[in-house]
């Protein structure tokens, strides 16, 4: 009996040496993986993590080896690509959107926002990546709120700066589903908040580098058995673009209007300036609805930046083979066309 007992103590032992080893090294090695890290959020739906740092990785080995890190506030650290008096930056360029301006299929560099940082930083301006995955206007717009309510300059962030909002496709029934869900705090604000909770695993991973490996090991796994479906998909004739009108109602475009509405006001009202655009669908993916975005930004009186003409004539240049994100020149591409559109003095 004394003979198990210490056999098995040693075996508990030897185990939890081997996954604290485990642990330290991929600590060491800063092999922290993770993809798109979402929690919940009780005002905005869901946010990044907050002071997190993960290694990327594409399941289709489209990207991956660099790391992503996010700042107090959640959203994505520029941290490296500019430095800046004492005295701190002379102006502020805010980006807003979803995966698209948050940009972890690419690094930092490479990122739209990245690429805005490197040219603007002669200018002295800082950008700030407040782009996170599935985020349409209705979440935008309260993100933008809290990020002016809690960021120590406040209003002054805008004051003289620009609100760079990049749309796409899903934005409209985005804002059909957020703008259903909306209801008021305490303190009389909108809000949409989050019903779900992080799964054990999910936790965990927030905290554990091993953990995190593990669910990259699990998700790996589910990703091969789509292999198939995928290599399938992609032999099948590439959809048809729309054309130069947009094909959703009045009442569809509604939720996405009040939106852009209430940012272009409260960009207005704090002294900045807002621009919009959009990044379509890669033809594979379906039809875009860029004309969409453009008709609302007509009626809102707000400048918008064509992207989808050259975007479309040749996507397998700026879009990822499987993932439907914007790859490093494509992200270069649209940061171009951003920095054109910003004026004059912003950019001197």
């Amino acid at each position: 009996m004394r003979a198990l007992r210490a056999n098995l103590l040693l075996l508990i032992f030897s185990l939890a040496f081997c996954l604290v080893g485990a642990e330290l090294a991929l600590r060491v090695l800063r092999l922290g993986f993770n993809n798109t890290p979402l929690n919940p959020s009780a005002t905005r739906h869901h946010q990044h993590p907050t002071n997190y740092a993960f290694q990327a990785y594409s399941l289709q080995d489209e990207w991956g080896g660099f790391e992503i890190q996010t700042d107090r506030f959640g959203n994505r650290s520029l941290k490296g690509l500019c430095e800046f008096p004492a005295a701190g930056p002379k102006r502020h360029v805010l980006m807003l959107g979803d995966s698209f301006v948050e940009g972890f299929q690419v690094s930092d560099a490479d990122s739209m926002a990245g690429q805005l940082q490197q040219q603007l930083c002669g200018a002295g301006v800082a950008v700030h990546n407040l782009g996170v995955s599935s985020y349409s206007p209705v979440l935008s717009d309260i993100q933008l709120r809290e990020y002016q309510q809690q960021h120590p300059q406040g209003s002054e962030l805008l004051a003289g700066g620009v609100v760079v909002h990049v749309l796409f496709d899903n934005d409209l029934d985005g804002d059909q589903d957020y703008s259903s869900q909306l209801q008021s705090d305490s303190n009389g604000a909108l809000v949409v908040s989050s019903e779900t909770q992080l799964s054990p695993l999910e936790r965990l991973a927030r905290v554990s580098y091993l953990a995190r490996l593990l669910r990259r090991a699990q998700l790996t796994v589910s990703e091969l058995g789509r292999r198939q479906e995928i290599t399938s998909a992609q032999k099948s004739p590439a959809a048809a673009t729309s054309g130069d009108q947009c094909p959703r109602s009045a009442a569809e475009l509604e939720p996405t209007r009040t939106a852009l509405r209430a940012i272009r006001d409260r960009v207005a009202a704090a002294g900045g300036r807002y621009l919009i655009s959009a990044v379509p669908s890669a033809p594979r993916k379906g039809p875009h609805l860029a004309p969409c975005f453009a008709q609302l930004a007509q009626e809102l009186d707000v400048p918008y930046v064509p992207m989808a003409p050259e975007l479309l004539r040749q996507p397998q240049a700026f879009y990822f083979t499987h993932d439907m994100h914007l790859n490093p020149q494509g992200n270069r591409y649209a940061a171009g066309q951003l920095l054109q559109a910003l004026p004059a003095e912003v950019k001197s």
